[in-house]
């Protein structure tokens, strides 16, 4: 297990990624679309972490697709 925290790319929050843990990593209770999961992949090098992964599933079911972080509405 990674015993230093990982850094968000979105947010800059530290965080755990569990990618290389033997449980499953708790980002896969988050369902993102291929459109954003593509967005995901083209922008960050690395993983984001729950609160951003959680904020863009929102923003994608109210119809702003938007990564960046803090923008208006």
């Amino acid at each position: 297990m990674n015993e230093t925290p990982d850094r968000c790319p979105r947010c800059g929050a530290g965080f755990h990624c569990g990618v290389a843990d033997a449980a499953p990593c708790a980002c896969t209770t988050i369902r993102l679309d291929a459109a954003t999961l593509a967005q995901m992949r083209a922008r960050y090098a690395t993983c984001l972490c729950m609160n951003c992964l959680a904020s863009l599933a929102t923003m994608k079911e109210e119809g702003r697709p938007d990564l960046t972080p803090g923008r208006p509405d």
